[in-house]
């Protein structure tokens, strides 16, 4: 029952927001090159924003490292689920 109780919950939300932030970028990318037959150089445009440059990698590396950990915890889950479903299965009455 402790297991239970310690579920730590995700919100669909952050996923939402990943995906909107990779899809943007990918859409934003192949616009630019269907106009412009080259890609935009990302690097450069972030590093024209100045100190705000600094922020935004931040926040994107937290919401990449975000999807890692929920991925990685996905994982396990599925990963020991089998294992305590027959556990608590040959340990029932």
């Amino acid at each position: 029952m402790s297991n239970r109780a310690r579920k730590i919950s995700f919100s669909p939300l952050m996923l939402a927001i990943l995906g909107i932030w990779f899809l943007a970028n990918l859409l934003s990318q192949l616009a630019y090159i269907r106009f412009n037959g080259a890609p935009y150089d990302g690097i450069g445009m972030l590093e024209s924003l100045g100190s705000i440059y600094y922020a935004v990698i931040v926040i994107e590396l937290l919401l990449w490292a975000w999807l890692v950990v929920f991925l990685v915890i996905k994982l396990v889950r599925h990963l020991s689920s089998p294992n305590q479903t027959k556990a608590e299965n040959v340990n029932c009455p």
